[in-house]
């Protein structure tokens, strides 16, 4: 992305007033010199000027004569980046619209109703980001970044900056782009239409402790997470809409500390700390606007360690790192929400109940992923690209009530034992992972393929949100990019998706209790077909 002007690049801006005046200089000394400096706008940042270095030389030593500060051109300034993001996108999904909701054909074992019944039922994606599982077509306006950043340089001292990163846009809402009223009140529902929000992605203090003849990185605050191959910036990411892993497996954000540690040309290190929660401010609930970091009587932390290898040729990257929450990961999760009476962290009024992510019990999750540039291709035009992930949590508990919901309905969603279990709800181990695969082929500067393979499964209990059966999802990506300009691009992205229960179907509508029933109508498997066609402009 090009940087604006700023700090340096205003000093440097100013002393081509004074070039003229090298000129002349450089002319009475008969020196053949160079070509007068210009700005690369293209080149990665703006600031910089082109020229010989004596012209350089000479330009720092007038400005030092006009008497403006040497240091100020030294220190970098506020950079100022991002980027402006719009989509159409297309689920054929029954849509519901204004008065009319779809009917279908509902399961009586799980709806409680006769066989054949029809039933007007609210098409769910749980498992996809909302906004790329919303029903129907529409124009989006999906994300505006902004970030601000005083960088560190690359000394060895002592030095400080910051950076702070806002998404406003459709993506901002995390998950409920459409019903927003109701954010910050017990219930966390509403029913206000809004199709944007903002989101505060990263904000955190850095700086620079030197060791010896190295350093080590810290920032403080809130920061992206540094599990997972995909991004909160979907322009990063090979495809436009985000992967199953991403989704449901991995945090986006994590609020406390990490350090980075260079430890050669090759290899680094990154540690840290957070909050139990992730994708929040602090790890607990929001009773009433309170939030804590507790679970159950116990604090809850997170502890993360990952290792970055870069080969010497820059062709080959791999990380590999863990997560470990000794008393467990409070909601909201990966993809906790309140859902109907038997499942999730919530219950149907919105009340905290026993999940995985709300009870004390040893949380962990392992992450691989990297890139891979083979040079047999010809020109590096084909890329390969990876991702294993994988946890377990022993405090997985599934919710009391369970009982009260029958051995039919039990049965049909797939939770075991479906007779016997206690009032109190079932204890038990569950674990999840997840693989994807991705390959990349650039034809050329113009046009290039990104293909994704993502395969998850999960067992009994919750780490899928609002399940609680095991599940072996698919997931087939294909986008057709087009950068049109340095700063402009085009996608195309055709997905389909598979799975047990890959779609749920609520009546009367989803997060309301139903007059009878538990509110789930049928699951669908699919095939699930989404397309989009993506435009960017970054600055």
């Amino acid at each position: 992305m090009k940087r604006r002007l700023c700090g340096k690049g205003i000093v440097w801006g100013f002393g081509l007033l004074l070039l003229p005046l090298g000129s002349l200089w450089a002319a009475d000394e008969g020196s053949s010199g160079g070509s007068t400096p210009e700005l690369s706008a293209g080149s990665a940042d703006a600031g910089s000027l082109q020229g010989s270095p004596e012209e350089m030389e000479r330009l720092q030593k007038m400005l030092e004569e006009q008497g403006i500060a040497a240091t100020q051109a030294q220190n970098p300034g506020i950079k100022l980046t991002g980027y402006v993001e719009a989509s159409y996108t297309y689920n054929l999904v029954n849509a519901p619209s204004f008065n009319q909701v779809p009917v279908i054909a509902a399961n009586p074992a799980i709806s409680g109703v006769p066989r054949g019944t029809p039933l007007p039922s609210y098409p769910s994606m749980p498992l996809r980001f909302t906004t790329d599982g919303i029903p129907g077509g529409s124009f989006n306006m999906n994300q505006l970044k902004v970030a601000l950043e005083k960088a560190l340089t690359d000394e060895n001292k002592w030095q400080a900056g910051f950076r702070t990163d806002v998404i406003f846009g459709q993506d901002a809402a995390l998950g409920e782009p459409d019903a927003v009223t109701g954010n910050g009140s017990f219930t966390n529902t509403g029913i206000g239409f809004n199709s944007s929000g903002i989101f505060l992605e990263q904000a955190y203090v850095q700086f620079k402790v030197p060791i010896g003849d190295k350093s080590i990185e810290f920032h403080i605050g809130q920061y992206a997470s540094p599990i997972g191959l995909e991004v909160m910036e979907r322009p990063a990411n090979f495809n436009f809409s985000y992967g199953i892993l991403f989704n449901n497996f991995e945090p986006f954000t994590m609020v406390g500390g990490e350090g980075i540690y260079k430890i050669d040309d090759c290899w680094t290190t990154r540690f840290g700390v957070t909050n139990g929660g992730w994708n929040v401010s602090r790890s607990g609930y929001p009773y009433y606007g309170m939030v804590n970091n507790m679970i159950n009587s116990s604090n809850s932390y997170v502890f993360w360690n990952m290792y970055d290898y870069v080969s010497k040729d820059k062709l080959f990257l791999n990380t590999f790192g863990y997560a470990v929450a000794p008393d467990g990961v409070n909601p909201p999760g990966f993809g906790t929400r309140p859902g109907a009476n038997y499942a999730g962290a919530y219950d149907i009024g919105g009340d905290i109940v026993p999940s995985p992510y709300n009870d004390n019990g040893l949380f962990m999750e392992f992450n691989d992923f990297g890139t891979w540039i083979p040079k047999w291709v010809k020109d590096q035009k084909l890329e390969f690209a990876y991702e294993l992930v994988g946890g377990f949590s022993n405090a997985a508990v599934l919710p009391a009530g369970l009982p009260q919901m029958g051995a039919s309905t039990l049965g049909s969603l797939g939770v075991f034992p479906s007779a016997g279990l206690p009032p109190g709800g079932y204890n038990g181990s569950t674990s999840f992972f997840g693989v994807a695969i991705y390959q990349i082929y650039k034809f050329n500067k113009l046009f290039s393929m990104a293909w994704r393979e993502q395969f998850d499964h999960t067992n009994y209990n919750q780490i899928f949100s609002a399940y609680l059966f095991p599940a072996d999802i698919w997931d087939v990506t294909v986008d057709w990019r087009f950068d049109l300009a340095d700063n402009f691009m085009i996608r195309i992205e055709n997905r389909m998706d598979y799975g047990k229960g890959f779609m749920t179907y609520y009546t009367p509508a989803e997060g309301v209790a139903p007059t009878s029933g538990n509110g789930l109508a049928a699951l669908s498997n699919g095939p699930f077909w989404f397309f989009a066609l993506d435009v960017v402009y970054s600055y």
